[in-house]
């Protein structure tokens, strides 16, 4: 497994960008013992413009926060599939939601498409799409284990029992999808 992972999740303001960010590196940090970066960056309005958070995971010290060689591209919006796929490493993936991104551009970049919208809609409630990208992303990566990003979910949301419920369902479909 590799001892770094630099990972752009984005998409558009309102789809729990920051938040996945959040879960991710807590899971690192607090349940793995890694170092973990996040930055963010979203427009001014909250909802509904270009939105990213940069994640790195290491086990070794990180000297600057952002993403300069991503590893894994995450695009939940149209916005944020057409912003990465034409200027992304060779060697990187880009995972995106084929539930909303139809127009597949070849570039030569490996692109791997999920319903991920379609699928927290199934699962009742489309803001579960952030999650279930987290369970594509841990089960194609190996960056954290399942378990880390599980207990991270129940600690984040540890006052609200249905949302945790629901968080954890949503993961493990992503999980299971990957």
């Amino acid at each position: 497994m590799k001892d770094r992972w630099e990972i752009i999740l984005s998409g558009v303001g309102g789809q729990g960008l920051i938040m996945s960010g959040t879960i991710l590196g807590e899971a690192a940090t607090v349940y793995e013992g890694k170092n973990a970066t996040l930055t963010s960056s979203y427009g001014t309005e909250t909802r509904g413009t270009f939105t990213k958070s940069d994640v790195i995971i290491s086990s070794t010290e990180i000297y600057y926060p952002e993403v300069m060689k991503e590893d894994i591209i995450l695009a939940l919006a149209p916005v944020a599939y057409d912003r990465y796929v034409p200027s992304m490493d060779k060697e990187a993936i880009l995972i995106y939601d084929s539930s909303l991104i139809s127009h597949i551009k070849e570039t030569g970049v490996k692109q791997e498409g999920y319903p991920i919208t379609d699928m927290a809609r199934r699962l009742g409630n489309a803001a579960a799409a952030n999650i279930i990208a987290l369970g594509i992303i841990v089960k194609k990566t190996g960056v954290v284990s399942k378990e880390s990003i599980l207990q991270a979910i129940s600690d984040g949301f540890s006052n609200k029992p249905q949302v945790i419920e629901l968080n954890h369902r949503a993961f493990m479909e992503g999980f299971q999808l990957a």
